[in-house]
């Protein structure tokens, strides 16, 4: 499938630091256009005014929200038509130090999946505000660039969001957390909700993925970085 230009909304749910979460989950929602995700989140929540659903809602995460809210919000992706991608790390019990070099070879892992799947050369991703400092996140845009070009040669437009100030991040947090709840072993319901329009769910590990990045710069050794945004 050919597609010009994209625009992907990335979340993750699970920690790298933490040795008890086996897994750390990274999910990608696909929309033509941004009023296309704010649409759905003015549908999701004119549906939960209707309920007592809202009076208990303090954020639109898989991890604060309730079960009928899970539901409510995963179901409107699937009818919005939206193609979800979703990367299963497996860190094989390590301890990894949540930084950007580490964070933005997972994410691009997973754009690469998306930029071959759709044919694109021109990504805007949407991703949910990681770092709090502006160092580590002009850090993370400059290394994901870097390691998408030793790929793909895509054209990387990256916007990092407030998911409490803009919601529609959040379809990607509802995602990954539901893709996480089915890999811990609690049950498969949301996952199953969003199953059909899940196209690619790829399952590495860490050391998989370090080695494959120190195959790149072996590939690659001199290739000039471009400047941070």
């Amino acid at each position: 499938m050919l597609k010009d230009n994209l625009t992907i909304f990335i979340d993750e749910s699970g920690t790298l630091p933490d040795r008890n979460d086996k897994f750390i989950v990274v999910s990608a929602v696909i929309v033509k256009q941004i009023r296309e995700a704010g649409n759905l989140i003015d549908r999701v929540l004119k549906s939960l005014r209707q309920t007592k659903e809202s009076l208990k809602l303090k954020e639109l995460k898989f991890y604060h929200s309730r079960h009928s809210v899970r539901r409510l919000f995963l179901s409107a992706m699937v009818a919005a038509g939206f193609d979800i991608f979703a990367l299963i790390v497996d860190k094989k019990n390590r301890k990894i130090v949540d930084g950007p070099e580490n964070f933005a070879l997972i994410i691009a892992e997973l754009v690469s999946e998306i930029s071959v799947w759709y044919r694109t050369k021109k990504i805007n991703l949407m991703i949910d505000k990681h770092f709090h400092k502006q160092i580590d996140r002009e850090k993370f845009d400059e290394l994901l660039e870097e390691y998408l070009d030793k790929e793909l040669n895509v054209e990387l437009a990256v916007e990092h969001i407030d998911s409490q100030s803009n919601l529609t991040v959040n379809m990607a947090d509802m995602s990954a957390g539901a893709v996480l709840w089915k890999y811990r072993g609690k049950d498969d319901e949301f996952y199953r909700i969003i199953r059909d329009n899940i196209l690619v769910e790829k399952i590495t590990n860490w050391p998989e993925l370090k080695r494959k990045s120190v195959a790149q710069n072996k590939t690659h050794p001199n290739r000039r970085r471009r400047p941070s945004r």
